[in-house]
């Protein structure tokens, strides 16, 4: 890769940082609000949000290769998809979960492109229980 494409991927990358932080911080927030069991209106409106949030963080993931983060988002967006057509239900195990997906979201997105990553297993184990969330197991 040739110097200037190398910066050009550098800044690109450090601006997808800061659009994730924002984006992980409204999903925090947005869980420790549905945490509270809101009226069902503010609950949808909560939901319909950290929906939107994954599904942002997402497609800026996707837009610098980071498929790692893809992915993980991807299991988020499906659990919320569940929760707005009232397939699954809030409960503590989903919100440890997804609580943990945050917190490895993190982890992947704060990490340097060279640096020390967040284990595979810790990617694939949370995603696995992701997938057991979305299914209401």
């Amino acid at each position: 890769m040739n110097k200037e494409k190398g910066d050009f991927q550098k800044r690109l990358l450090s601006t997808f940082r800061v659009e994730a932080d924002e984006h992980l911080k409204s999903i925090t927030s947005g869980l420790i609000e549905l945490e509270k069991d809101p009226e069902p209106q503010v609950k949808a409106e909560i939901i319909e949000m950290v929906f939107r949030e994954a599904h942002s963080l997402k497609g800026a993931a996707r837009a610098v290769d980071l498929a790692e983060i893809v992915t993980i988002c991807q299991s988020l967006e499906n659990v919320f998809s569940a929760l707005k057509r009232g397939e699954i239900h809030t409960g503590p195990l989903m919100f440890d979960t997804l609580h943990k997906a945050v917190d490895i979201l993190n982890g992947l997105n704060l990490s340097s492109p060279d640096g020390v990553h967040v284990d595979k297993n810790d990617i694939s184990g949370i995603i696995e229980k992701i997938n057991k969330v979305e299914i209401g197991q």
